[in-house]
This record gives structure tokens, sequence and C-alpha cells, in this order.
């Protein structure tokens, strides 16, 4: 009798346990099965190195003919972030139909050499989720979502997240429509500068997220930096204060839960004086894997939304990031609407290749200016 008690209730766990199992593969659709193993192959180097995703925003044309244009300079913008600037994935901002034609020239490199890189989606207005799940799922190369958690409000414990979550029951179900859309939600989590997190706070926040999620661990977090907010006005590139710290999350990520799931930072130093560098490398100390670099980046970028100019700027940008030679060279990183942009272009190939930025023996420098757009180093 005491045996027959043992087999049925051996049966009853096991029965409970398929369950479980049964309702998290319906939780998460095989092409977000799909989408989560392409997204952690970008997200992490096998090398440990540190991963780039420039943040691409996609403008919106009030002019016919400029909107005409843009599908072809979108297409060519990303096969410059997949072929020259070899970036692991892309954050792409604007609509649904901007971002299409990346969508289909990622998805047309698949099988070639280099590879197609993921897109993710960042999700600005989380009341058109519905809506902008059904466009997406037209779009080839999508494989992620950008979730800001909150509406971007800083957290600066673990106590806070509660507090905040108890009252955003939206966030599951959010999260539940991006997995069965056969995408990856990727929460976006603003920490507050002055807030202190051990490695046990850390692993605490990270199953908040998780039970907020709806008990499915996210492939990917993504940290920002709240101070990086209060300083997105400033754009002062000829600041030659080098020695400020960069505006990226002061958080150590513990290694017991570095397996579970990828840990991105949002980077947001302007280009210039080293300080990407310096953020970046703070970074990789920190156990991160990968790095957001988000358009602040990019000087001038919201005066001057040219996509071959951005292009150019995180082909050389990223290309230095992952270079392990000299960083003492210099740079011109703005051009201005009024010129032509081939020719610009092609000065601006010149200016690297002659600086040493590629190894040359002359190892670059020169007089800079920085009224025309002189930057040293990134």
């Amino acid at each position: 009798m005491h045996l027959s008690n043992t087999i049925a209730l051996f049966l009853l766990l096991s029965i409970h346990q398929y369950d479980t199992i049964s309702a998290l593969s319906i939780t998460e659709s095989s092409r977000a099965q799909t989408a989560r193993s392409r997204l952690t192959e970008a997200f992490r180097s096998p090398s440990k190195k540190l991963t780039y995703h420039p943040e691409l925003v996609l403008p919106e044309p009030s002019d016919p003919t400029a909107l005409l244009l843009r599908a072809s300079e979108v297409t060519k913008l990303s096969g410059v972030v997949r072929t020259k600037a070899k970036a692991n994935a892309v954050f792409v901002e604007g609509t649904v139909d901007a971002l299409t034609p990346m969508g289909k020239e990622q998805e047309n490199a698949r099988g070639n050499f280099p590879g197609p890189v993921p897109i993710v989606y960042s999700l600005v207005d989380q009341d058109s989720l519905g809506s902008t799940l059904e466009q997406l799922s037209s779009v080839d190369g999508v494989e992620g979502v950008l979730l800001p958690f909150f509406g971007g409000k800083e957290i600066d414990s673990v106590d806070s997240f509660m507090d905040v979550a108890s009252g955003s029951g939206a966030l599951a179900d959010n999260c539940g429509a991006i997995w069965e859309a056969g995408l990856q939600p990727i929460p976006e989590i603003v920490l507050s500068p002055e807030s202190e997190w051990s490695e046990d706070d850390v692993v605490r926040l990270v199953d908040a997220v998780k039970d907020t999620c709806g008990g499915l661990d996210p492939v990917s977090i993504v940290f920002t930096n709240g101070e990086a907010a209060d300083n997105e006005e400033t754009t002062d590139t000829d600041n030659d204060d080098d020695d400020d710290e960069p505006s990226t999350p002061k958080i150590s990520i513990p290694s017991s839960i570095s397996k579970r799931l990828s840990f991105i930072a949002s980077v947001r130093a302007t280009a210039g004086g080293g300080r990407m560098n310096a953020a970046t490398s703070q970074l990789s100390s920190c156990n991160f894997n990968g790095a957001f670099l988000r358009a602040d980046c990019v000087p001038g970028y919201r005066l001057n939304p040219d996509l071959n100019v951005v292009g150019g700027f995180w082909s050389a940008a990223i290309g230095d990031l992952k270079s392990l030679k000299s960083k003492s060279f210099s740079f011109r990183s703005k051009v201005k609407l009024e010129k032509d942009v081939p020719m610009e272009w092609m000065n601006y190939q010149k200016d690297i290749m002659d600086s040493g930025a590629l190894g040359g023996a002359g190892g670059g420098g020169g007089d800079l200016n920085p009224d025309a757009g002189d930057y040293k180093g990134f």
C-alpha cells in the first residue's frame, strides 16, 4: 500500500511538471524561441568581449520627394551597419514603414557573409503595441521589441521597483503579446544615478523583472542611467573636460545570473575626447555583455538626420571601439547638410586613412579644428 501511494505521488508530480513546461511553451512561441536564439548570439560574444548595438533613428520626411528616397537610403544604411560597422544588433526607432526596407535588406543577407544583424524595434508608445505588433508581423529581420518599463521612471532600489510594478499589470500582458507575436520583449530599466546596487540586489531585481514579465526570463535587460536624461540637451562638443564620469549605469552584474540572460547598458557619451571609449571600458569591468550606443553619441544628430552621415559615423565609431590599436588619432565626424555628401564621405574616408586609425605608420594627429567638426578619438 505504501508503494502504491509513492507511485501515485510520483505520477502526480510528473503531471504537474509537464503542465508547467507546457504553459511556458505556450507563452513563448516557436518563432519567439528562434528570435531568442538569434538575439542571444548577437548580445553575447564567444570571446567574452563587449558587443555593440547602435541606435538608429529613422526620420519621417514631410517632403514627398524625400519620402520616396527614404527607402533607398534606409536600405543603404542597413547594408553599411551590417558590412562596414559590423554591429552585433541594431535598435531602431521610427515608423514601421520606415523600418521595412531595413528588415528586407537584413533578411536578404541570410546565408551570406556578413550575415544579417538582428533588429530590435524601439517602442515609443506602448498604448499602440497591438497595432504595432500587427504591422511588425509582416516585417522580416525584426527579432525583438525594446519595452521601456514604467515609462522611463527612475528606480533606486528593488523595493521601489516592486512598488511601481504592483500598479503596472499591463506589462505582463504586453510581454505576453510580444512573445505570442514571435518576438522577444527587451525591458529597459532606468536606474537612479544616486542608487547603489549590490550583487544580491541585482539578483533580486532580475527575479522581479521575470515576475513582472509573466514568469519567463527576457532574453536581455537594458539598464539606462537616469543621469543621462538630465544631460540630454548638453551637446557642447567643444567641452575639453574629458575627466567627467561617463553617463553609464553604475552597477555590477554577478556571474551567478550572467548565464540566464544578457545585460546591455546604455551609452550616451558624445563622441570626442575618448568619451565613448571610457564609457564602454567601464561596462566591461561591470560584467555587462554589450553596449547600447544611443543616438546621442552622434554629434549633432538631431540637427543633421542625414542617414549617409549616420552610417559613416557608426562605421568609424564601432570600428574604433572594437579595435585594439592606439586611440590617439583624430577624425572629422560632422558633415554639414549644405555640403556635397558623396564628396564629403570620400574626404571622410581619406581623413581616417591619413590619420592612422587603421594602423598606419604615421600614427595620425595634426591640428584639430572643433568649429569644423574635428574630434579626437571616440
